[in-house]
């Protein structure tokens, strides 16, 4: 897999990825509405290409992984207490990183998550922060795998998702 930042060119396909990514787990227990769609929407994948924020990785020829990262989350992250205090623009917030399922057991989740680290790293972030839905245990034990720690259990209504769920919140020290 070769991870590279999305360009404008790559939105087409990228919602498509996206779009199937949503059907998909919305099959999941921990959605037990089922597919609810629309994460992320167009409008945030065309701001995260903008500003830099929205990484893809492509294996024959096609967008099989992807996610975005930057300062955006929910107000509840402003009640969280966090291992350290930082302001938004020290703090990246990852977000919907996938994986196509034919792709998923060759450690390329884990290749993104690194990705993702020096990527921050690079950009001078104190922490990366993010959150994960009760119940999606697989990518909470990765998460950890790379030091993030859990902090807190949450309650958000994201759009997408449409009624409070809990969320676990995680973060990692840079």
């Amino acid at each position: 897999m070769k991870i590279r930042e999305a360009e404008l060119a790559d939105l087409d396909e990228l919602m498509k990825f996206y779009n199937v990514m949503c059907e998909i787990l919305g099959e999941k227990s921990f959605l037990p509405e089922g597919n609810k769609g629309g994460f992320p929407s167009q409008k945030m994948v065309e701001d995260a290409i903008q500003q830099h924020d929205q990484f893809i990785g492509k294996e024959d020829d096609r967008i099989m992984a992807a996610y975005i990262m930057n300062h955006e989350c929910d107000q509840i992250y402003d009640t969280v207490q966090w291992q350290i205090k930082a302001d938004r623009n020290e703090i990246m917030i990852l977000h919907a990183l996938r994986v196509l399922p034919e792709y998923t057991g060759r450690g390329n989740s884990k290749k993104l998550v690194e990705h993702a680290i020096q990527t921050a790293k690079a950009r001078k972030q104190k922490a990366i922060r993010l959150d994960c839905i009760e119940g999606n245990d697989v990518p909470q034990k990765m998460y950890m795998s790379f030091g993030f720690h859990y902090i807190d259990t949450v309650e958000i209504t994201y759009a997408d998702i449409g009624v409070p769920r809990k969320f676990l919140v995680f973060e990692l020290l840079l």
